[in-house]
């Protein structure tokens, strides 16, 4: 099982088909906010549809392909982040994330890409991590980043976004720049002591 704990408030856990209720909920508070960016809102219009992707992902856990983790703060769920793919022959997974507006600017998301970055090195044994955003989604940008990926470019029409196609970013962060950037992050730290 996934698990991480970042602090008192903030905790990373798999989804499970019991958190379908609090998810399906807090998509719908959300659903005017999330539709800018993600494109499957659509499938997700009750209990039973929210229940059948989290089973899922739960499939794709345990076929090593990926999977997704709520993203709790306070003990509820406030958004969701995971490896949407994992290719296990290159060693390289895909990171998705969402967050509830309410919770924004926080440095939740930062913290748990932070985690779940430190989990596909040093348990998944991966080598590269990648987090592709539409072009326009500042915010998202800002998160890879803020964590020490590098822009590899930009593809072209790579969504279809309900009526219209949307550029994406793509940030690619590499095992040994990872392990340099903690390196880095351990001296200042402890220089600062």
């Amino acid at each position: 099982m996934f698990y991480s704990r970042l602090s008192d408030r903030h905790e990373l856990r798999l989804l499970q088909t019991a958190d379908a209720q609090e998810l399906f909920a807090l998509i719908n508070i959300n659903r005017t906010h999330l539709r800018q960016w993600l494109p499957w809102l659509d499938s997700i219009n009750d209990v039973a549809n929210t229940r059948n992707f989290i089973e899922s992902m739960l499939e794709q856990f345990t076929d090593r392909q990926g999977f997704v983790a709520a993203i709790c703060y306070n003990r509820s769920i406030v958004g969701t982040i995971g490896f949407n793919r994992i290719d296990r022959h290159n060693r390289l997974g895909h990171i998705g994330y969402w967050l509830a507006q309410s919770h924004q600017g926080q440095g939740i998301v930062t913290a748990s890409c932070r985690s779940l970055i430190n989990y596909a090195f040093t348990i998944l044994n991966l080598n590269r991590v990648v987090i592709t955003c539409a072009t326009a989604n500042e915010r998202s940008r800002a998160i890879p980043l803020r964590l020490g990926f590098s822009h590899e470019g930009i593809a072209r029409d790579a969504e279809w976004l309900y009526d219209r196609y949307v550029d994406h970013d793509l940030y690619a962060l590499l095992r040994r720049d990872w392990h340099d950037l903690s390196l880095k992050h351990q001296v200042l730290n402890h220089e600062q002591t």
